[in-house]
């Protein structure tokens, strides 16, 4: 009985249904006959969400949608199931499910494609077709938003309507037409009129339509203003601004009409005299309807109403028409026998605020026809014939939008412009202007189409980027300032372009010396034979590691050495800076270079001769290279993997939630992490489905839960991925952004160092003298060897004896380690890695539009959208400022090595990374070695100051620092202790005496004691 109550309850939580799908993938080429004919049953668990349910329909089905794409609507009442919920939480919505429809056929439950991404298909559509395929998709708008009535809906959520303005902008009048089809279509619905009501850029393009359109234009602003009387200030807030950026009297537009400017029929002469009258008639107080009518009145409103009063055969719905604004014009006046035609206002228009009674207002302001009668005394107002014909109002309904122009060719594109998801750019840019004549677009969209078969098609993250890219902004990273990088570091100093501007032609290098064993460096153009481009195919440079044996330019050119030495002393490998490399004499850092900036330093070279006597040659230390560690990661089975990581996470019952929302708190970057190594495979989710239903009564397990859960999850991976750069950016930005501060700080810091300048005004001279020569400077990766380069007797190096001299010569001078502390954070940054991170991050945020993008298809608060894309503009336009930043940084570095004295052909190969590597660690043992000798010179100051009082007695009168008349008080007791008392040692008396025999001063002081 037990097991029979069981299942009685088993089945009663179930439902079987027919189910279908609808092909409607593709929204303009799609039916409206479910699939297939014969529908097969589905049991429904009403007891579990349909989300977890739908798949099966969609394997049963093989439905052409994809399975998150998917949504169930009713057969019988088109209503959409929320698929979240469970059946038995919709009963209401199922209501007359079970009933049978015409001729003895059962409802079913049709699987199609989601409300929203139908919508932003067709937006997609609109955007990125042209020609007829755009003609095609246009025509069929009007039957889509006729075939459901829950489309026209979210086509207003999703920002439809700024699509049809745009494409609307961009496309001729026939294609206009069909535009204005659609847009008749969704006024008819209240969700529709409500979007156009918050809508303003539609009235005004409604507005600013001429032509063969203006018609159908009318008629669609004159439904608009009849839904409701607010309407009707919407409509002159939407007509002040266009003329006002045209630069035109208000109501321009419809005044060219009525003044019959360009042959208009009579037809629309009496659309758009409605329009006035139904516009005015919606407006509330005084000052708003007399600025109107003043407006008209200004551009000759009177002289057309009696011009086509006066003409015969003028249509009697014009008549009429002017008959109202006449009538109304004089009522408001306070003509008291004026009387209204039967749809106008019953009484007048209530003061403006300010006025106490209507008697006050009516004084206060009157029409500007009324003010200049009475001037120039009174003159009647135009009548009306006395045929009495009436004609009825346009009447408000689906036929005002009905008639429309013929089908025409048309040739108009569109232009993918960024803003085709309404929040992502909001704001950018202002609509394009309409496109030019008709004659001028066959040829335009000829050269457009071969221009786009030529090239692949942008996405939309790559439009969005180019117009972020176009805006000017301050180079600014948060608290880092880069304002002071200007445009002229956008050139690259080693660009044969700007070589050729500073200079007319780039010097030779010098001759090789006449006993070179390496060959020099490449010749550049000047010299035979001609060489190839900068930058393209110039033969490697020498590598900035291994330098070339430097050349010995006197023996060539027969210049007299600066010292004549008598010993053989060891020589300097470096390689030598030459004033004729510097070429571009107009940028900022090669104005001059650095050497020129050296003071010359006298040394004592018979000392400097005999440390570095040559002796012996010393064999190079080969270095050591450890071994790099990998640590190597183990996979173990699915499921413990996700019961591990599930200990690390928030309760699973809340990850979808703050997935969902995005929600910081809930979730860190890490749990993010952890959750895109889990996301479950279609095999997984199917597995899991098939179980849950098989056996509805039996728990699932963790892992199996949770993935279940993460599967209900619409685009999964791509609201992990968005929502992980948004965790990652800050950080990632920090990487990028502060070593490029560092390198500008870097380059300053050593351009204004004088303990630097000391430094290498010392090794200069030092090694000058060693390799008996005149170099005007040495390439800076010497430093690296300088700390190697020992004398030959006391085995000192040579940093220790020119850090003595810099020590002895420049008291001013500084550690200089410690004053170029961004030079040394730059050795731990990897500038490659850099430039390659600042290329993932721009990346990543083209992607995460992309994610934005699938993400809105599918329900998202307007919030959440609006917050994300804020944030994706946002890290564009920082990513843009970090772009710019990088490219003139390493165009300043670039110079900077210029103005070190590095030759053009070195400086693209030159690493920032061994730059500040050799630069800080030569810092570094500077000073150490500096310590070192400040100490020695503390301990040699020390030593002399104890060799004064080393050994000596108290008895001498030069050791003596006491006060004179202590000491011979002193004296006196210890002379009558040992001499009269005949204490202490015979020696000691001896000695007394005798320094007081040879002490006159004090001999004398004592006698006087």
């Amino acid at each position: 009985f037990m097991l029979e109550e069981e299942a009685a309850s088993h089945r009663s939580s179930q439902t079987d249904a027919k189910v279908q799908f609808l092909d409607d993938t593709d929204p303009f080429n799609s039916t409206n006959f479910p699939e297939p004919t014969r529908p097969p049953l589905y049991t429904f668990r009403e007891d579990i969400p349909l989300i977890n349910q739908i798949a099966g329909v969609h394997r049963l089905l093989k439905a052409p949608q994809k399975p998150d794409d998917c949504a169930l609507q009713l057969s019988h009442n088109g209503s959409y199931l929320d698929l979240e919920s469970t059946l038995a939480e919709q009963r209401d919505e199922l209501e007359g499910f079970q009933e049978e429809g015409g001729r003895g056929k059962k409802h079913s439950i049709i699987l199609r494609t989601q409300l929203s991404v139908r919508v932003h298909a067709c937006i997609e559509k609109l955007y990125n077709s042209t020609g007829r395929e755009l003609r095609r998709a246009l025509f069929s708008l009007k039957q889509i938003f006729q075939d459901d009535k829950d489309l026209v809906h979210e086509f207003v959520v999703a920002e439809g309507l700024t699509c049809l303005i745009k494409v609307g902008a961009e496309a001729d009048q026939n294609y206009q037409n069909y535009i204005l089809r659609a847009l008749g279509q969704i006024m008819l619905y209240v969700d529709g009129m409500n979007g156009l009501i918050s809508h303003s850029e539609t009235v005004q393009w409604l507005y600013t339509l001429f032509r063969l359109v203006v018609k159908t234009a009318l008629k669609l602003l004159l439904v608009f203003v009849e839904y409701t009387e607010s309407n009707a200030a919407l409509l002159i807030k939407a007509v002040n601004a266009v003329d006002t950026k045209r630069g035109t009297k208000l109501w321009s537009n419809v005044m060219e009409i009525l003044d019959e400017k360009d042959g208009v029929d009579t037809e629309l002469l009496v659309y758009a005299m409605t329009l006035v009258n139904k516009t005015l008639a919606g407006l509330p107080d005084q000052d708003s309807y007399y600025d109107m009518v003043d407006c008209l009145e200004e551009q000759g409103v009177e002289a057309m109403a009696q011009r086509h009063l006066s003409r015969k055969g003028t249509d009697l719905d014009l008549v009429e028409q002017i008959n109202i604004y006449e009538a109304t014009l004089r009522h408001e006046d306070g003509d008291d026998e004026a009387q209204l035609p039967p749809s106008g206002r019953k009484d007048r228009r209530r003061a403006s605020v300010g006025g106490t009674n209507e008697r006050r207002g009516l004084e206060r302001r009157r029409s500007r026809r009324h003010s200049l009668q009475n001037n120039r005394g009174h003159a009647s107002a135009p009548a009306s014939p006395s045929n009495g014909h009436t004609s009825s109002v346009l009447p408000f309904g689906g036929q005002c939008v009905e008639d429309i122009m013929g089908h025409l060719d048309n040739q108009g594109s569109v232009r993918a412009v960024a803003e085709k998801f309404g929040d992502l750019v909001k704001g950018l840019t202002c609509p394009p202007e309409v496109e030019a004549s008709k004659e001028q677009q066959p040829q335009t969209d000829k050269s457009s189409t071969a221009a786009s078969s030529a090239l692949p098609p942008k996405k939309e993250s790559d439009y969005i980027w180019d117009q972020l890219m176009a805006a000017p902004r301050a180079l600014r990273i948060k608290e880092m300032d880069f304002t002071d990088l200007r445009d002229e570091d956008d050139i690259d100093i080693l660009d044969m372009d700007s070589m050729m501007r500073s200079s007319d032609l780039i010097p030779p290098p010098p001759p090789p010396p006449c006993n070179a064993a390496l060959p020099p460096p490449p010749p550049l153009f000047g010299c035979p034979p001609p060489p190839p481009m900068l930058g393209k195919m110039m033969p490697p440079p020498p590598p900035f590691m291994v330098p070339i044996p430097p050349p010995s330019p006197q023996l060539c050119r027969g210049e007299a050495p600066l010292f004549q030495k008598k010993k053989k002393t060891i020589r300097l490998f470096w390689n030598e800076v030459r004033p004729v490399e510097w070429q571009c004499k107009s940028h900022k850092f090669c104005k001059e270079s650095l050497w020129s900036k050296l003071e010359p330093i006298k040394l004592d070279t018979s000392k400097l001769e005999q440390l570095f006597e040559s002796k012996s040659k010393e064999l190079p230390k080969a270095a050591v290279d450890g071994k790099r560690q990998e640590i190597i990661v183990l996979d173990s089975k699915r499921s413990n993997a996700i019961n591990i990581g599930l200990t690390v996470l928030p309760p699973p019952r809340t990850i979808k939630t703050a997935i969902l929302n995005f929600d910081e708190y809930a979730l860190n970057k890490e749990g993010i992490e952890k959750i895109l190594t889990m996301i479950p495979t279609e095999e997984e989710k199917q597995r899991i489905q098939e179980a849950q239903l098989v056996n509805p009564d039996i728990p699932l397990g963790s892992a199996e839960q949770f993935l279940l859960t993460l599967s209900s999850i619409t685009e999964l991976s791509a609201r992990l991925q968005l929502w992980a750069f948004k965790m990652d950016y800050e950080l990632i930005e920090k990487e990028v952004a502060e070593p490029l501060q560092d390198l500008k700080e870097g380059m300053d810091q050593l351009e204004k160092n004088k303990t630097l300048r000391y430094i290498l005004a010392t090794l200069l001279t030092i090694g000058n003298f060693l390799n008996c020569s005149n170099a005007k400077g040495f390439e800076l990766n010497y430093l690296e060897k300088v700390p190697e380069v020992k004398d030959t007797v006391h085995k000192q190096s040579l940093l220790h004896h020119a850090c003595s001299i810099v020590v002895e010569k420049f008291p001013d001078s500084t550690d200089l380690y410690s004053e170029i502390g961004a030079i040394t954070r730059l050795t731990k940054v990897d500038f490659d890695q850099l430039h390659d991170n600042l290329a993932q991050m721009e990346r990543r945020c083209k992607a995460s539009w992309d994610h934005l993008k699938v993400i809105a298809k599918h329900e998202m608060k307007p919030a959440l959208k609006q917050k994300m894309s804020d944030f994706l503009k946002d890290c564009a336009e920082r990513i843009i400022i970090l772009k710019i930043v990088h490219r003139r940084i390493i165009n300043r570095f670039h110079a900077f090595l210029l103005f070190l004295g590095h030759p053009v052909y070195a400086v693209r190969e030159v690493s920032i990374h061994r730059f500040s590597k050799i630069l800080s660690e030569f810092a570094l043992e500077y000073r150490t070695t500096r310590e070192r000798v400040l100490q020695q010179k503390q301990k040699r100051a020390n030593h002399r100051e104890r060799n004064k009082t080393r050994g000596k007695m108290i008895t001498d009168v030069s050791g003596l620092h006491h006060d004179q008349h202590s000491n011979v008080h002193f004296l006196y007791f210890l002379i009558l202790d040992f001499v009269y008392l005949g204490r202490g040692p015979s020696v000691f008396k001896g000695t007394l005496i005798q320094s007081l025999c040879e002490n006159s001063n004090l001999w004398m002081s004592l006698k006087e004691k």
